[in-house]
């Protein structure tokens, strides 16, 4: 990532678009509804992982960096331009595809533009995001579960590679963890991760969820793909709900991807009501990896 930073250090993006230093801050352009305070910004520049640029004519700018902390996809988080977003957005795309990047993304998390706006700067829509909510929970009935769940330390050396080696087995390309995302995710408040074997000692599935006072978000449930198909998954998200509620919840979310059926009908039979207000989808370009090309040339 530090080669992308110095690359476009470099470069001219074209006109007045540069990539977004600590004392350039003061002269950006801020709607009184602005998303990042100027110290949020001013530390989002001095990180090593700042992407964000900015038009030094018009003030407007784009607050962006890795995804889940991997260099190989980038997000951007904040779009606080009107006139000139979309050379902004290709700016920060086009850098991205010089630099090898495989993919860029804009979640609508935080802001929901019109769809010919995606259009426009070479974006469409890859994935749908489905919101879930359980309300009104109460203690569950003391029952043995197997398999077994214990914390896990992240910090150690053999279980951090477990855990992540696990995680890519279950997830699908794009949402998979790095070994950064997991060490910052750890790290959060709240957070706990825990994992089950089975009785070789071969990693099952695993559960992320994190627990604030009276709210329970479940992060992550992972089944290992040789382990699905025979209920590890509900005895997962059971055991995740009750840890929560056991520590206090009486509400806990979940998001899921609109077009994983099977974990959408887990969490519907589970108790899990839409929250469809809170939906939103996942806007992105993709690039060609350097094999790809290769091979088309």
């Amino acid at each position: 990532m530090t080669e992308v930073i110095d690359y476009i250090r470099q470069r001219e993006l074209g006109g007045d678009i540069r990539l977004l230093a600590p004392e350039d801050v003061g002269r950006l352009r801020q709607s009184w509804d602005a998303r990042h305070t100027l110290t949020d910004l001013r530390q989002i520049a001095s990180s090593p992982a700042n992407l964000s640029l900015w038009n030094a004519r018009t003030g407007e700018y784009v607050v962006g960096g890795p995804w889940r902390h991997r260099t190989e996809i980038l997000e951007i988080v904040d779009i606080a331009a009107v006139g000139g977003a979309v050379e902004l957005v290709q700016a920060f795309a086009q850098t991205a595809e010089e630099r090898g990047v495989e993919l860029v993304l804009v979640p609508e998390r935080s802001e929901r533009r019109k769809e010919q706006f995606y259009g426009a700067v070479g974006f469409e829509a890859i994935e749908e995001i489905t919101i879930y909510e359980m309300h009104h929970l109460r203690p569950p009935r003391h029952r043995p579960l197997i398999p077994v769940f214990n914390r896990i330390d992240i910090h150690h050396p053999g279980s951090h590679h477990t855990l992540l080696e696990l995680d890519n087995e279950a997830f699908p390309w794009l949402w998979r963890n790095s070994e950064a995302e997991f060490a910052n995710y750890a790290a959060a408040p709240g957070v706990e991760i825990e994992i089950a074997f089975d009785n070789g000692g071969r990693p099952l599935a695993y559960v992320g969820y994190t627990k604030l006072r009276t709210w329970g978000h479940l992060d992550r449930i992972a089944v290992s793909p040789a382990a699905q198909g025979g209920g590890l998954g509900r005895v997962a998200l059971e055991y995740a709900v009750a840890r929560m509620v056991a520590a206090g919840a009486r509400r806990v979310g979940l998001s899921t991807q609109a077009n994983n059926h099977v974990s959408r009908a887990l969490y519907e039979s589970f108790g899990f009501h839409r929250n469809a207000s809170h939906d939103y989808r996942l806007y992105g370009r993709r690039f060609a990896t350097q094999g790809e090309k290769e091979t088309s040339q």
